[in-house]
């Protein structure tokens, strides 16, 4: 798996791991979760996801783990629930 060199992912321990195929593949290790304060609350809509606010409020798509990380309750992976508030922190 391909990690941006910017995210705090690049330097994370990769662990070895075979599938049950006999394939064998990298995990990307566990990293501590960064405190973000959020600047404001942008109000989701049914369009949103992650990636589409990053790329409104960063003008970069990769940025999503900033917005991710500004809710304890937010994992990347989860889809946003349209009216509700989307914690925004700074692009820094």
């Amino acid at each position: 798996m391909a990690v941006d060199k910017k995210s705090r992912y690049a330097s994370a321990p990769r662990i070895p791991w075979i599938r049950a195929d006999g394939s064998r593949v990298e995990l990307i290790g566990m990293t501590p979760r960064p405190q973000r304060a959020a600047i404001f609350a942008a109000t989701a809509t049914d369009t949103d996801r992650l990636d589409t606010l990053a790329a409104r409020y960063y003008r970069d798509p990769l940025k999503l783990w900033r917005i991710a990380d500004a809710s304890d309750a937010m994992d990347p992976f989860d889809a946003i629930q349209p009216g509700t508030p989307v914690p925004i922190p700074p692009d820094k």
